[in-house]
């Protein structure tokens, strides 16, 4: 508190202003399903017990619904596979029967297109994932704590 807002209030004044003043502006933030373990043993018995059961089921279901997740995407990337697989299947089966009909160099163009449509797609994909991969990484570099180094204090 800036000494010129108070030098004109009494000295035993001031002390009684700086810690009313003080009392009110302590605020506590915690984030989480639990509050610290120094505020957790503030709430009698039943309460703390009601705070980490809540707790305990907020983890199952964020890991139920994690855990679905991933079984719907895996389940997805293989129906996306399957029908990748079946349509380059019949475009290529359509290009045969355009070949065998006469018009060779249309079916093998059409081959040819199929063929690096779907390496592109892998391709595209892959690049996609090593993206998201690195950024995770940096994310995970950035929040992680900072690892000691082990040269201090040596000569």
């Amino acid at each position: 508190m800036p000494l010129e807002l108070i030098q004109d209030i009494p000295e035993e004044k001031r002390e009684e202003l700086v810690r009313y003043i003080s009392e009110i502006s302590y605020i506590k933030h915690f984030s989480g399903p639990l509050p610290p373990a120094s505020e957790l043993a503030q709430y009698d018995q039943e309460v703390r017990r009601i705070i980490v059961n809540e707790a305990v089921q907020h983890r199952r279901h964020r890991a139920t619904l994690e855990d679905r997740g991933q079984k719907l995407f895996f389940i997805r990337d293989i129906l996306a596979l399957l029908c990748a697989f079946t349509l380059a299947l019949v475009l290529i089966g359509g290009c045969i029967v355009i070949i065998l009909s006469g018009y060779s160099v249309a079916g093998l163009l059409g081959i040819g297109g199929t063929v690096s449509l779907m390496a592109g797609a892998f391709l595209y994909r892959d690049h996609n994932n090593r993206k998201e991969r690195k950024e995770r990484e940096d994310l995970e570099r950035l929040t992680a704590p900072p690892v000691p180094d082990d040269r201090d204090g040596q000569a």
